[in-house]
């Protein structure tokens, strides 16, 4: 089978070869344009071959129409440190305004998936990071809890800054599509996990706003739902109309696969933990964190993944067996 085919009966419960596989991760010192974010992403499938790419751009690339800066030290694998943000008051709310879709970071990231389909085989599927709504507002402050502190105080005004950012991203994400993503990566970040919501102010705070973006990606074959973090909120998400969830599987606190295929109507993604097994000095840990995730799944309906991003420094060993192992795996028929 090729890639999308694999991708696409995993997606679509239909019988393949054996399961998908990719892992992505942050290049730091080579997300500062689209050229160079490409570069990196071509160089990490170049290495391993996955089944379908998800780029993987500085997260803040959503706020930076609105004045959010971070200081790279061009380091391998040093993060970025957070220099500037717009929001320092309730009232700075206000002046989130909607920005043009297709102009400054948002207009690279285009690009980037442009440069990214006329370089990739056209067998290999594309999806692309966005932010959930309320997710970039959390990336206008300081601190998370800054915005969920105003979120009591100052209700209305959060809501209009929710109301911009949805009209600037609506129109984004069709912008993506038109330029060969076969989907968007939608991820939650901090706003999906009882850590800061309940069930209830999830579904007040994000889902009317999560409705309107994956409404403008409505018809591409390949979107998802990243809900973030532990003691997370995937079941109040069960509705969206994605292709795939994922989320970290390996997480006690979560639900897990086999509990995940049973209650969700579409494919899930994950299984591997990124900080864990992923981490060790050899691969005998996370061989047998994927052989677990097989026998949950049976093989359908899934694809194997970190349950996020996963660190610089990984063991290219580890990946590497890994990869592998899953060329190795022959489901039934």
């Amino acid at each position: 089978m090729t890639s999308r085919e694999r991708v696409w009966a995993a997606l679509e419960d239909r019988v393949s070869d054996r399961p998908p596989v990719s892992f992505w991760g942050h290049v730091y010192h080579r997300e500062g344009s689209a050229t160079d974010l490409v570069d990196a992403t071509l160089d990490g499938w170049r290495e391993y071959r996955w089944d379908w790419v998800k780029l993987n751009p500085r997260k803040h690339y959503q706020v930076e129409p609105w004045g959010v800066r971070y200081h790279y030290d061009g380091v391998p694998g040093e993060k970025p440190r957070l220099e500037a943000w717009p929001v320092h008051g309730p009232a700075d709310w206000a002046r989130v305004t909607p920005q043009p879709p297709d102009t400054g970071a948002l207009g690279e990231q285009i690009e980037a998936v442009r440069l990214l389909r006329r370089a990739l085989p056209a067998d290999v599927p594309l999806i692309e990071t966005v932010f959930t709504p309320l997710a970039v507002l959390g990336e206008m402050v300081e601190k998370p809890a800054e915005l969920r502190a105003h979120m009591d105080s100052h209700p209305d005004l959060v809501r209009g800054a929710l109301e911009a950012v949805t009209d600037t991203f609506a129109p984004f994400v069709r912008e993506l599509l038109r330029a060969g993503a076969d989907g968007i990566y939608l991820a939650t970040v901090d706003w999906a996990s009882a850590e800061l919501l309940t069930p209830a102010g999830y579904r007040a705070w994000s889902r009317p706003w999560d409705a309107r973006v994956l409404a403008a990606a409505a018809g591409a074959p390949f979107n998802v739902l990243h809900v973030c973090k532990s003691r997370n909120l995937l079941f109040e998400s069960s509705d969206y109309p994605v292709a795939a969830f994922s989320w970290a599987a390996t997480d006690p606190t979560n639900p897990t696969l086999r509990d995940a295929l049973a209650r969700l109507g579409a494919a899930v993604m994950g299984g591997i933990s990124q900080d864990g097994a992923l981490q060790e000095a050899a691969p005998a840990a996370v061989l047998a964190e994927y052989r677990a995730a097989l026998e949950q799944t049976g093989g359908r309906r899934w694809l194997v993944a970190p349950g996020c991003s996963i660190p610089p420094a990984t063991p290219a060993g580890n990946l590497r067996a890994l990869r592998e192992e899953v060329e190795s795996t022959r489901l039934p028929p």
